[in-house]
């Protein structure tokens, strides 16, 4: 959500429902309690990635990552990165497919049978798109041994040569915006291009042995280089800022709010928001919300149970302290997938901002920003997840206004009535979807047009009135894209082909 100093905005959410879905999960934890496994006698492992936990009585779906392996029972045992967790069988829905490593692998074997530099480009675009990054960058540096005077990998490596230098501190700003959230306590966290201002704990995750700040500054910096790449790789080169960007993490839900009020913003559950103006993004600890700390209490009346239950040996203890630990781990993956998808959204808000591509003191157009933001937006999976994600809400919500011949069609979208209208309604989410689909389409299927766009758009004053910037929106739209029935004819072909990133991985499985 990238916001304007003082405008007030009615908004029940921030397209991730953070809250809601953590209320939820929260008010149900108590049925889940009655859960029991059965004894681990035997087990076969399965060629399986991904689970989908749908929590009882709630539509929260949870989407874990991690290795399965049924068991004799009627249980699953599920490894992921963060722990070991325990279900019955009934409780998930797998979907089988490769490791996204082992599809790497293979991708790899099929396009470098001929080691020429388009092909590099190729399976780096899919490297970045899954959230391989690391790879992507080894791809680029191979591309550019394959042939070093080649224009596109030339560009690529003076591109890689600035976004990874370290920008100089900038003392000035930094104490503005200390000043601005009274933050006379807080610390300032660095890395090559964030400047983090965050309460001074020094507790380490369990997982990756990093403070949450260093953990948001590394999410932050992944961020910054995908950014980067999803438009060189298509040929467009943005600019890199030469100043750090600034970052607020509030450690507690309850001094974001008082901050939010402060500023008079008028909103209401987001879980992030960037100012244009003061050049900051500002987001909170998500476990530090009223239902994560009721999960918490839940949590550790448990634990006391399973204490207790040890003490005097009671029957099915073993089963009790496996639940007891999956549901630890539960609200630690929704924790962490909570925070990667709100700052992975706000980090690209503030990277647009300052890489040209929307200016700060540019128009206003919600449905261009929250369109490339949601894009860009990591899957909730505690981890970053790539670029262009299809995720279920997102397509869902997308889906829900696809046969409105007026709420669904690029005229009302373009126009950026959308978000006002759903406003309105109660309820944004169907606009976040719409603009995320047409966002994903003209990304990947009209590229050049769409830049065009973005910077013909740049133009408008920012003082348009809604009315004027609603015609002048539709003109360019037209004038850069031309004929748009036929455009929504092939954005509506586009929508029906697209799958998430799910079945996809279990299609290239196959």
């Amino acid at each position: 959500m990238v916001l304007r100093q003082r405008r007030r905005l009615d908004v029940s959410e921030d397209g991730s429902s953070g809250q809601w879905r953590v209320a939820k999960f929260a008010a149900v934890v108590s049925r889940l309690m009655l859960f029991t496994a059965a004894c681990l006698v035997w087990s076969s492992s399965a060629d399986a990635d991904y689970a989908l936990f749908d929590v009882p009585g709630t539509r929260l779906r949870l989407l874990i990552e991690g290795q399965t392996v049924f068991n004799a029972g009627g249980t699953i045992t599920l490894k992921h990165p963060r722990g070991t967790l325990y279900f019955s069988r009934n409780d998930l829905k797998i979907v089988r497919t490769k490791n996204r490593r082992a599809i790497f692998g293979r991708k790899s074997r099929e396009l470098l049978t001929e080691k020429s530099v388009d092909n590099y480009l190729e399976l780096a675009n899919w490297a970045l798109e899954h959230g391989m990054l690391k790879e992507c960058k080894s791809l680029l540096s191979s591309a550019w041994k394959a042939d070093p005077s080649d224009k596109k990998i030339q560009k690529l490596a003076g591109l890689m040569q600035y976004i990874n230098r370290t920008v100089p501190s900038d003392p000035d700003s930094e104490a503005k915006l200390r000043d601005l959230v009274g933050g006379s306590r807080m610390v300032i966290s660095r890395s090559k291009h964030f400047a983090l201002l965050h309460d001074p704990k020094t507790q380490l995750d369990p997982v990756t042995k990093k403070t949450r700040a260093q953990m948001r500054l590394d999410l932050m910096e992944t961020v910054y280089e995908s950014y980067f790449l999803a438009f060189a790789l298509r040929g467009f080169y943005l600019r890199p800022p030469t100043k750090p960007l600034n970052v607020v993490l509030f450690s507690e839900h309850k001094n974001f709010i008082l901050m939010e009020k402060r500023l008079e913003m008028g909103l209401r559950q987001v879980a992030g928001f960037y100012l244009p103006k003061e050049n900051a993004a500002f987001f909170y600890d998500s476990g530090t919300t009223e239902g994560f700390l009721q999960l918490k209490r839940l949590s550790d009346d448990l634990n006391k149970q399973v204490e207790a239950a040890k003490r005097i040996r009671a029957p099915g203890t073993g089963d009790l302290v496996r639940f007891s630990k999956t549901l630890a781990l539960l609200v630690d993956i929704q924790r962490e997938s909570e925070d990667v998808a709100t700052v992975s959204h706000e980090a690209v808000h503030q990277l647009a901002a300052n890489t040209g591509l929307f200016p700060r003191d540019a128009i206003f157009i919600r449905w261009i920003h929250e369109g490339l933001a949601s894009f860009f937006e990591s899957a909730k999976m505690a981890r970053w997840s790539g670029v262009g994600v299809v995720d279920s809400n997102r397509i869902d919500y997308y889906r829900a206004l696809e046969g409105d011949p007026q709420r669904g069609s690029i005229e009302f979208i373009v126009s950026d009535l959308g978000f006002v209208v759903e406003t309105v309604l109660g309820n944004q989410l169907p606009a976040y979807g719409q603009a995320w689909a047409l966002t994903h389409f003209l990304f990947q299927k009209r590229f050049d047009g769409l830049i065009q766009f973005y910077g013909k758009t740049r133009s408008l004053p920012p003082d348009t009135p809604p009315r004027e910037k609603a015609e002048k929106l539709l003109e360019i739209f037209d004038e850069c894209f031309g004929d748009r029935v036929k455009l929504e004819l092939e954005w509506r072909r586009y929508m029906r082909t697209l799958r998430t990133d799910i079945e996809r991985l279990a299609e290239d499985s196959k």
